[in-house]
């Protein structure tokens, strides 16, 4: 026999009882070779498919899975505890088969829907079924060897032959095989990929598996069909709750070449994860402190009509909380800051910018082997010279003494000479801090003329220099425009710098080296993945069986696929809901709520209970007032209190306990409110709740 009829002993086929039709007609061809998706409706799911097999394996189709709705929600077998908890006696079997035959719980329910296929959150489980047999007459189940042979199953997304990029754009009808492409899931660190294996109606796909692709398991379950044949019945939990993952997913083009359009409209390999890792640790915070000091307007020298990147729509006299308030309290200096609001500021923005400097140099250095210490000694050349120049070349209004607003103080800590006003500079000075930065704890203050470090309570460790990425008088560090560089519409000078920080990632991305195989790269974050399409996905399931010691004179033997499905998400507007009931206290007087025992427990460090100390004394009426304009702002005082000390001076945590059922009842009252308040803005209060009446539920005893 040859190898190409061998590979036709074996088959997958549909699990035995739905071989034929509630009529008792065989079912053609097409639905003999297609694995079938069981659904089952509570948790107990695996203790009533195997009682099931063993009693009545014939009502299985009454599983079948069915398109529904949480409004509309499919028909349901009676379920029987005592079947799966307590076997019946085996000398009662078959008269209990026979007289199950009748009953119409054997044929399967009628269903022409689309399947959605819904979380166990929502109360539904899968289970996707097939037989492994022999292409011999009655279809044996072929034996398995488990040491030299593998049972598996494969998720296969379907892309639309025809991509596009647009959310709204209508899918292909899944039933519509020649219309889309199968893609298999290929594993790879936090998410994966979906890479390209072939035509969904292409024949060749039925023996077709990509090495790389994900195989999820498989398990057998032994019954004894009607007529006293052993069968063998393989099934596997559909993993609907990864849904995320498999959605979220890009695309890969295939080994071996030949790919469709689809496979390779969004690579998710493309963006290299060092330059991801350049967006994450210096770009995105960089751009952050850009819009905490710009986010209304520029303010300041920065917003000088002298500024050549300034909007003309941007007016000087920009109302914010570092002016300085004239004598009357009613208005402000557009011409002067106001020294302690712009200090404390200030020792926010210089914290977060010193841990800045110290990421961009150790990328730098890192990954792009550009050490700005050893400059002179190996000096950078092409695109990693057009990167040092540009990082070198980054322009920040004047950061030392000045008229409007300095950064240091006569009579202060930092001097002149201890403020940097170049990139390369700084990131020069930060590197003997390298190790401090990372073991310091405590909060760095500017101190005001006069005052030392210690005074304001800051300890050994920090930096002994200035140098601001942004700043609320001053501007905004700014990198060069580079040749090519194409600004956004408009005239906003927010987006104008922004996009000038993004355009860095571009000479990143040039100086980038290859990729060294014996150093690992960082790995991407998931929201820097691309999806295969951001429309919602379709999915069919094929099962597998593997002969990996025969290889290559045995293919894998790949089944046809199930029925195209969705996955709901958790959040699915159609999902059936898990029933959900929590018990309020019934008795809410102070005799009843001090029964309750304090049982939930907060651990609060020295440092998180000195924060939550200070919040202390901020009140409602001070948080509205600090985002309301003149002339009613009132900017936020929060004044550093340190951590939590004994009365010996000696550092403690806490340690807080709380009563849970006290705690949902807050929660349920705060809802409430935040729903009604934001009602006015999305009109959902008449889909949030609804009350039934509860008679003689009462809280009070008479």
């Amino acid at each position: 026999m040859n190898n190409k009829l061998a590979k036709h002993d074996i088959a997958w086929a549909s699990p035995q009882p739905f071989w034929t039709d509630p009529a008792g007609a065989v079912q053609p061809g097409s639905a003999l070779r297609r694995p079938q998706i069981l659904r089952f409706t509570h948790d107990e799911f695996i203790p009533e498919l195997l009682a099931l097999l063993q009693q009545s394996p014939a009502a299985l189709p009454a599983h079948a899975a069915m398109a529904e709705t949480w409004r509309g929600p499919g028909a349901v077998p009676a379920a029987e505890p005592e079947a799966w908890l307590q076997g019946k006696p085996a000398r009662f079997l078959a008269a209990r088969r026979r007289a199950l035959l009748g009953r119409t719980a054997r044929a399967a329910p009628a269903s022409t829907g689309l399947l959605k296929l819904y979380q166990p959150a929502h109360l539904r489980h899968y289970l996707v079924g097939g037989s492994l047999v022999c292409r011999t007459p009655g279809l044996p189940d072929r034996q398995v060897d488990p040491a030299r042979q593998k049972v598996c199953y494969v998720i296969r997304r379907l892309l639309p032959r025809v991509p596009s990029s647009k959310r709204d754009d209508p899918l292909p009808d899944p039933r519509l095989a020649g219309e889309w492409d199968e893609f298999g899931f290929v594993p790879n660190g936090k998410a994966g990929a979906w890479r390209y294996i072939g035509p969904a109606d292409a024949e060749s796909l039925v023996a077709t598996i990509a090495p790389a692709e994900e195989r999820l398991a498989l398990f057998p379950a032994n019954y004894v069909q009607d007529d006293g044949h052993p069968r063998r019945l393989y099934i596997g939990n559909v993993p609907v709750g990864r849904r995320e993952a498999y959605q979220g997913a890009g695309t890969q083009a295939a080994s071996g070449g030949g790919s469709s359009s689809a496979a390779g409209s969004n690579n998710s390999a493309a963006l290299d994860p060092r330059l991801v890792l350049f967006y994450t640790q210096v770009l995105g915070p960089w751009k952050a402190l850009v819009n905490r000091v710009m986010g209304n307007g520029q303010v300041g020298l920065g917003a000088s009509s002298a500024d050549p990147d300034n909007s003309s729509q941007l007016k000087a006299a920009r109302l914010s909380s570092v002016f300085k308030q004239s004598s009357d309290g009613r208005s402000y200096d557009p011409t002067q800051p106001d020294a302690d609001t712009l200090r404390t500021q200030r020792s926010a923005l210089q914290t977060s910018s010193w841990y800045l400097l110290l990421d961009l140099y150790s990328f730098l250095k890192d990954q792009l082997g550009l050490d700005v210490l050893d400059v002179q000694a190996a000096a950078p050349t092409g695109a990693a010279l057009a990167l040092y120049n540009a990082l070198d070349a980054a322009a920040m209004p004047d950061l030392g003494d000045g008229a409007l607003g300095p950064l240091v103080e006569a009579g202060g800590v930092f001097g002149s000479a201890a403020v940097e006003t170049n990139l390369i500079d700084a990131l020069i000075r930060i590197v003997p801090f390298a190790a401090s930065l990372e073991t310091v704890q405590d909060s760095f203050t500017i101190p005001p003329p006069g005052k030392s470090l210690a005074d304001v309570g800051v300890k050994a460790g920090w930096p002994d220099f200035l140098f601001l990425f942004a700043d609320p008088w001053l501007g905004v560090l700014r990198p060069p425009e580079q040749a090519d560089f194409d600004p956004p519409e408009g005239d906003y000078l927010v987006e104008k710098i922004q996009a000038r920080i993004d355009a860095l990632a571009d000479l990143v991305a040039a100086a980038l080296p290859a990729p060294d195989p014996d150093r690992p790269a960082p790995e991407p974050t998931l929201a820097s993945m691309q999806p295969a399409d951001m429309r919602e996905a379709w999915y069919v399931m094929r099962l597998v069986y593997e002969r990996p010691g025969c290889t290559p004179f045995h293919e894998a033997v790949v089944s046809a696929a199930t029925p195209p499905f969705q996955m709901a998400g958790f959040f699915d507007s159609d999902a059936p809901a898990r029933p959900i009931r929590i018990g309020l206290p019934v008795d809410i007087s102070p005799a009843g709520l001090r029964k309750f025992d304090k049982n939930a427990v907060f651990m609060m460090s020295d440092m998180l209970c000195g924060q939550v100390d200070r919040m202390k004394g901020i009140g409602l009426v001070d948080l509205v007032l600090s985002v309301l304009p003149w002339p009613f702002h009132k900017p936020l005082s929060v004044p550093e209190k340190g951590d939590c000390k004994a009365g010996d001076g000696l550092s403690l945590g806490v340690m807080c306990s709380l009563s849970i059922p006290i705690i949902t009842i807050c929660a349920l009252l705060l809802l409430m409110i935040i729903v009604s308040l934001l009602d006015f803005i999305f009109r959902w209060l008449p889909y949030f709740i609804v009350c039934f009446p509860l008679p003689g539920f009462k809280g009070r005893k008479r």
